[in-house]
């Protein structure tokens, strides 16, 4: 009998290491796939990628977040109200999935909060408690599990966070010097860390140290981001660096 249960236990064993790898291989595509993407076309491609990807694996939270991230990139590409929150509340739906599959997914509750917040903004009610609350909390949830995601992503959203909102709903230029800085431990080739660092110093008034962390991003030497969003991000840090020349 224990002879017996222990080879179907083996079989078991044998069957999902095939699974489970044959899922990796093909999360290892689509996240090249992904990487190399541009064009809004090339992200309808990877949405279609993933749901034929999803019917094999349906109770894969990695396919899940990641189709809920395609969706917030085309959201942002978006050019009407109408699309934006059509795209942010298809994203959530995705990410409420992978929560639900695996409730210690960080890129669940990341992408989660990073949609429910982008799509108030796309609503005009980004300065409400009913979508601060829950945005802080997801992103409070993805630090705790893993902060390390998408370049210090969470760390990167609350800063964000703490200098968009007004002063009386919870808006705090040191909380967000706090954030940013921790982001760019966890993300250090993650321009949009070194961004939004600067952008807090000039709100502060802090121009010289705007100026050294713009610099030091310019003086890096990029790998692992892909060209465009280096090229973004360097044109950003130019700009800002203009502006503040002569303060």
């Amino acid at each position: 009998m224990s002879r017996t249960l222990s080879i179907k236990g083996l079989c078991f064993a044998i069957i999902f290491a095939g699974f489970t790898s044959q899922e990796a291989a093909l999360i290892k595509e689509l996240d090249h796939s992904y990487s190399l993407a541009k064009s809004t076309d090339d992200f309808y491609r990877i949405e279609v990628m993933l749901k034929k990807s999803l019917k094999a694996f349906s109770k894969s939270d990695k396919l899940f977040w990641r189709l809920g991230r395609v969706y917030f990139k085309l959201g942002k590409k978006s050019n009407t109200e109408s699309k934006k929150i059509n795209f942010f509340s298809l994203c959530m739906a995705q990410t409420k999935k992978a929560i639900e599959i695996n409730s210690h997914s960080a890129n669940g509750y990341f992408f989660n909060g990073l949609c429910n917040g982008t799509l108030g903004e796309a609503q005009g009610i980004w300065s409400s408690l009913g979508i601060i609350e829950p945005f802080k909390k997801d992103m409070e949830t993805a630090i705790s599990i893993d902060p390390s995601v998408e370049g210090g992503g969470p760390h990167r959203a609350l800063g964000n966070l703490y200098l968009e909102i007004p002063y009386v709903l919870g808006g705090d230029l040191d909380l967000s010097i706090k954030h940013f800085q921790k982001a760019i431990q966890l993300g250090p080739e993650f321009g949009e860390n070194y961004l939004g660092l600067a952008e807090v110093y000039i709100e502060n008034g802090d121009f010289v140290l705007a100026k050294d962390v713009l610099g030091q991003f310019l003086d890096m030497e990029l790998s692992s981001q892909k060209n465009e969003s280096i090229l973004e991000w360097r044109a950003e840090a130019l700009n800002l660096l203009k502006k503040i020349q002569d303060q």
